[in-house]
């Protein structure tokens, strides 16, 4: 298929597949040992940071993250595991369980900003300024779109 006959989806897959793949090297090359951030691990320890000294809960990754309790529950174990953040009881509901960056992930989180804001950077000035502003524009648009669209309604088959 020529470069002019691939459809959106098939441009937004290919495009987001190579970032991500990407961003995980430049994530994983700026810890070392067993300290190494997965893409996932970093943009929680940062949803951390930039909502300290807030009550941050599993639930609320679930929710900015968009993925499932399961899934969350998974990922805040092993980053706990490896010290990255810590699980602390709230004195009003024992269930509940406060999540907290350490300064442990605080510190890697400092290392992989800094190799992502490089990464970002290089890809940036592979773009004319205002080139640059138009796809971030459109992608914020292109999101916004996807977000507010209602779910489709499960198709069910009539026999």
């Amino acid at each position: 298929m020529n470069r002019d006959e691939k459809e959106l989806g098939m441009w937004i897959c290919h495009a987001s597949r190579l970032f991500v793949r990407r961003m995980d090297q430049q994530i994983a090359e700026a810890g070392t040992g067993d300290d190494i951030l997965s893409g996932r691990n970093f943009w929680v320890l940062k949803y951390l940071d930039d909502h300290a000294g807030e009550a941050v809960y599993q639930r609320d990754l679930e929710q900015k993250f968009k993925v499932r309790r399961s899934s969350v529950s998974n990922m805040i174990d092993l980053m706990e595991q490896k010290g990255f953040l810590l699980r602390q009881a709230t004195s009003s509901d024992a269930r509940l369980k406060r999540l907290t960056l350490t300064e442990k992930g605080a510190e890697l989180l400092r290392e992989a900003t800094e190799t992502i804001k490089r990464f970002e950077d290089s890809i940036r000035k592979s773009f004319a300024p205002q080139d640059y502003k138009t796809l971030v524009r459109l992608l914020e648009q292109f999101c916004d779109t996807l977000e507010s669209d209602p779910q489709p309604t499960e198709r069910k088959d009539t026999e």
